[in-house]
């Protein structure tokens, strides 16, 4: 992801009430996993 896209994504996920540890982890998945990767 580009920096404005992370920032687009931060503000977005805020206004929907997650936390700041749950932004992180969730861009920290985003940018580690291939798309195909599936958790079981």
């Amino acid at each position: 992801m580009t920096g404005k896209e992370v920032v687009n994504l931060i503000r977005k996920l805020k206004e929907k009430g997650l936390s700041s540890d749950e932004i992180l982890e969730l861009i920290e998945y985003i940018e580690t996993h291939d798309p195909k990767e599936q958790e079981n």
